[in-house]
């Protein structure tokens, strides 16, 4: 049983001896952990409601908690509140059953659950847009893994919209004579006329046409509801527009250590969507308005205005919103039962989930609380508004990490002719940085992306994180050089010592909260604190250097543990550790 389950049970049995209501008897870690290391509020929260003094019940509840041998202090504080010490001991005999694998946490039945994260679209390369839907949502993810829920991760290609219809358009006023145009039904060539590179130049080509000609921009929605309504040759050159560009985008979610489990775009949802716009309609909720298919899901209680959702536009061809609502009605259909879907997408889309989400309920497919919106804010350039290029452009992700891994190469001091193992370091230090750099951000907030900051081997970062582990690892390869090993039993002697040890034990909770909250933020958090604590610890403990062997080995399992909680957290926010690290130049 981990520490707080621990004493949360006992804080059930002083509230149920005390008379106090048990949804206040839970421990929190304290706010002063120079007084305590662990607080109960509930006297203080229960006292309105039994009219009794704050101090008088919690003095019943300090009482009962006196009896149990692993307090080594229990004591009133303020109006009301139970301020608790473990002793030692205590401590050490929960330190051996700390498991970063399988973490003792709250009984919460596992769920099986779809992440809805990436989602890039055919044709245009990653942007800076796509980090965090990126990287938060792949430590989501895992850390919903690691707590033994089944996560089928959906990358969701964006693939069957109107840019779709902008590139056909394009394509046939420069190439009319491709057998893609004509009237021919099959046969088309089996290799791609254009490669990923001529698509991403062709794209804001294709949008800037679409914006300034009527003509043009008419043409490419009547291509897109050809496409959709499945216009052989449109098809054809729709499969190789997502086939060359899939190559691409996987390799750069590799190189992200982002992974998928299903590569479905919205055009997947298309096998599904006659069916489904037939059912709204049989249920009386696809309604006609000025020429167009609409749901209406506003409700008498909202505070803004929420529009109907769209299924099919007036001039033809089916919505971003439609296809989201029939890849649902896919997902609750599919064999196993899906308990939970999360959508890992910009919170500057949180009212078109709204009305997805109402129009799913609506429609009986699943209900609207199971359906999640997981919103981020963006990424700011200095100036703190979204990032871009100096033109003025959308940033490519690829440009955006590269600037970090040049802000670590410089301050490796290497170039280009640097032998392989220094490149492979170089490239963890700055994914490490980038992605820690937005992780450690609250999720709803927006953050200024600052390489400069984000590489530093000291503060809240990446490389910090990681320095922590390799010098760790390095301590206890030197150790094990000189014959000690890690003991079983870990004796806690020091101030240092103990802070280390208490923060290795908040693992599971932070682990637990971070899940429940869905903020890897929470995580970062967790392991920033523990590296900190360790750095104090390793320079006013010694571990090698120790007094006697006894103590060596005890501080070398300290170290372990160490070890792993920052390597258990470090690869649920899907973060690699190197095999070594080196000083900055600049910071030698």
């Amino acid at each position: 049983m981990s520490i707080l389950k621990y004493l949360n049970a006992k804080a059930i049995e002083a509230c149920k001896v005390s008379g106090v209501p048990l949804e206040f008897a839970f421990f929190t870690s304290s706010d002063r952990p120079d007084l305590a290391d662990f607080q109960c509020n509930a006297a203080f929260q229960a006292a309105r409601i039994l009219k009794k003094n704050p101090r008088e019940i919690a003095a019943a509840i300090q009482a009962h908690l006196l009896t149990d041998p692993a307090f080594a202090e229990v004591n009133v504080a303020g109006p009301g509140f139970v301020n608790v010490r473990l002793t030692n001991a205590f401590i050490s005999q929960h330190l051996q059953r700390l498991d970063f694998e399988n973490p003792d946490l709250d009984e919460v039945a596992p769920e099986t659950m779809i992440f809805d994260y990436g989602g890039p679209n055919i044709a245009k390369p990653l942007h800076v847009g796509h980090l965090r839907s990126a990287v938060i949502g792949e430590a989501i993810k895992r850390i919903a893994r690691s707590l033994g829920n089944k996560v089928i991760a959906d990358i969701h290609l964006g693939d069957w919209g109107t840019p779709m219809g902008m590139l056909i358009a394009e394509l046939q006023e420069r190439h009319p004579e491709w057998p893609y145009f004509s009237d021919q039904e099959a046969g088309f060539p089996e290799d791609s006329p254009i490669s990923v590179d001529d698509l991403n130049r062709l794209y804001p080509e294709a949008a800037k046409h679409f914006k300034e000609d009527e003509t043009f921009a008419t043409k490419a929605r009547k291509a897109t509801a050809d496409l959709q309504a499945g216009h052989p040759g449109y098809r054809a050159l729709w499969r190789h527009f997502v086939d060359v560009s899939l190559d691409s985008v996987k390799k750069d979610f590799a190189a992200l250590n982002v992974g998928f489990d299903l590569w479905l775009g919205e055009s997947d949802a298309d096998t599904v969507m006659k069916d489904m716009i037939f059912d709204l309609k049989q249920k009386g909720l696809a309604v006609e308005s000025e020429g167009a298919l609409v749901i209406h899901v506003a409700r008498e209680d909202d505070e803004i205005e929420i529009p109907p959702l769209i299924l099919e536009k007036s001039g033809g061809g089916v919505t971003y919103a439609a296809t989201d609502l029939a890849t649902i009605y896919q997902r609750v259909n599919m064999e196993e039962v899906i308990d939970r879907i999360v959508y890992v997408v910009d919170q500057r889309q949180s009212l078109h989930f709204k009305q997805v989400f109402r129009a799913a309920a609506l429609a009986g497919y699943i209900e609207e609380s199971r359906l999640e919106h997981l919103g981020f804010g963006t990424v700011n350039g200095p100036d703190g508004k979204p990032f871009k290029t100096r033109e003025g452009g959308v940033m490519r992700l690829a440009d955006l990490l590269q600037m970090a891994r040049d802000e670590v190469v410089k301050k490796m001091g290497i170039d280009e002719n640097a032998d392989e193992a220094m490149q492979k370091m170089a490239d963890s230090i700055a994914m490490a940085a980038v992605k820690f750099g937005d992780l450690s951000t609250q999720r709803l907030s927006d953050y200024v992306f600052d390489p400069e900051a984000f590489v530093r081997l000291e503060g809240k970062t990446g490389p910090y994180i990681q320095y922590a582990a390799v010098r760790v690892q390095s301590l206890l390869d030197k150790a094990a050089e000189k014959g000690l090993q890690p003991a079983r039993d870990i004796i806690i002697e020091t101030s240092e010592e103990r802070a280390l040890a208490l923060l290795l034990l908040e693992f599971p909770v932070a682990l637990q909260r971070a899940h429940e909250r869905r903020m890897p933020s929470d995580l970062c958090e967790h392991v920033y604190h523990v590296a900190q604590a360790y750095s104090r610890f390793y320079q006013n403990c010694p571990v090698i250097a120790a007094e006697s062997k006894e103590q060596a080995e005890s501080r070398l399992a300290l170290s372990e543990l160490c070890r792993r909680d920052i390597a258990a957290c470090l690869d649920k926010l899907g973060i690699d550790v190197p095999d070594r690290m080196i000083t900055y130049k600049n910071e030698e």
